[in-house]
């Protein structure tokens, strides 16, 4: 009994799997359809209207509006008054006008338009490098100029400084001989000078001065 029951037991476990597998079959079988389309609907927004704007017209000017002025009565004029006969007298003498203000004297044309000119500038007096007391040693006549005959005179050029140095030496004009001008720019470079002046004041120059080298003073 017990085995007849276990096999009709799994007769019907396999058919009812035999039914499933044949009823998912049927189901792989069928074409799938696919999704419908949702329904579309066109909407369509209406445009507001434009406003209908337009300028406005321009405002009247004012005008002034002259207020009438009341009338005034005319006054009445004075009554003429009639001279009496004896107030009228007539006198043939002539007066003679005199002026009793005192005469002013007119003053000089110059001196009321001109003003006086401004002064001249005071002259400017040169620097100079020649006195006993500034001590400046004669340049040295070099030994083979001597021997050679060399001689002739060199043009410097000078700076003069406010206190009476030589700021810049140079050769403005050469005496042809190449020893003959730099004894003259060894020598002037240390010589002192009395400053050029404008009136009263020591003020910085620059001049030309020559430097004679003599073969009679050597």
């Amino acid at each position: 009994m017990e085995s007849s029951f276990s096999r009709y037991t799994m007769l019907a476990a396999i058919t009812a799997g035999h039914v499933g597998l044949l009823l998912s079959m049927s189901h792989a079988a069928q074409p799938a359809q696919p999704p419908q389309p949702l329904p579309m609907e066109m909407v369509t927004i209406p445009t507001p209207p434009v406003p209908d704007v337009r300028p406005l017209p321009p405002a009247p000017a004012k005008t002034a509006t002259a207020k009438p002025r009341k009338a005034t009565a005319p006054r009445p004029l004075p009554a003429p008054v009639k001279p009496s006969p004896k107030a009228i007298t007539t006198d043939t003498r002539a007066e003679a006008v005199t002026s009793t203000a005192p005469a002013v004297a007119e003053a000089p044309a110059a001196s009321r338009s001109e003003t006086a000119p401004p002064a001249p500038p005071a002259p400017v007096i040169p620097p100079t490098h020649i006195g006993g007391h500034l001590g400046n040693p004669r340049p040295v006549y070099p030994p083979l100029s001597i021997e050679l005959g060399e001689a002739g005179a060199v043009g410097l050029r000078v700076a003069v400084s406010a206190d009476g140095r030589a700021q810049e030496v140079s050769i403005a004009r050469s005496s042809g001989f190449p020893r003959l001008d730099r004894a003259a720019l060894q020598a002037v470079r240390n010589w002192r000078f009395r400053p050029a002046t404008r009136g009263n004041e020591a003020i910085p120059y620059t001049y030309v001065f020559n430097v004679d080298f003599d073969l009679t003073k050597a």
